[in-house]
């Protein structure tokens, strides 16, 4: 069975200690972690406290892998699962570290959904059907991705109808020495990719710039 054969201050990891062991490769565990194991030098690790090393050092891992990618902006839990693969942190850790985050209120794919949603309505306005796309490709669960534009869109007090109003007028603005015919095919094209319906974008357009609006909008 390994036996601990000497315990450090981990290089450029302050409270980690890097365990030496015996026969087998080394681990990094927080201080913590070591106390809890009751780790010291000599000590011989049978099996089952073996794998009790391994799994505290990658579920500490994950956390801390996992916690600083979420440091950056919120994440879905799909988002920070993938990141943690890509670590190559094995699943059994990934999943402890998952629990955990959510856990500790650091993962909630309701509040990640009404975050984005938010962000899109104030800086990069868009129809529903675009925001549940983009929501739907970060892992977020159809009905989480729902509850969470719902509770966006009625915090910041906006229908889709504002929304297509901002984004086409600020959009116009942009084609008003483009012949109007074109004008109205570019505009229609936008907008349908910013994910609003073709008989929104349509009525739209019907109402605040005719085909016999020769000046454009």
């Amino acid at each position: 069975m390994p036996e601990v054969t000497g315990l450090s201050p981990a290089k450029r990891r302050s409270g980690w200690t890097e365990i030496q062991l015996d026969g087998a490769a080394p681990c990094l565990l927080p201080d913590e972690d070591m106390y809890r194991l009751r780790l010291e030098v000599g000590a011989d690790l049978g099996e089952t406290a073996l794998a009790a090393v391994r799994a505290s050092a990658a579920r500490a891992e994950a956390m801390g892998v996992g916690l600083r990618y979420l440091s950056v902006r919120p994440r879905s839990r799909r988002e920070v699962e993938r990141r943690l693969g890509r670590a190559r942190i094995d699943p059994a850790g990934i999943e402890r570290a998952l629990e955990r985050l959510e856990a500790l209120g650091y993962l909630d794919d309701g509040e990640f959904a009404a975050a984005f949603a938010r962000d899109r309505i104030r800086l990069r306005p868009c129809g529903v059907r675009r925001m549940r796309s983009d929501l739907l490709a970060r892992g977020v669960s159809p009905e989480a991705a729902e509850q969470g534009i719902r509770a966006a869109m009625a915090e910041e007090g906006v229908t889709e109808g504002a929304l297509l109003e901002r984004v086409a007028v600020r959009r116009a603005s942009r084609l008003k020495e483009t012949e109007p015919a074109a004008a109205r095919r570019r505009l229609f094209a936008y907008l349908a990719r910013r994910g609003f319906s073709a008989g929104s974008v349509r009525a739209w357009i019907e109402a605040y710039w005719p085909e016999d609006d020769g000046a454009g909008a």
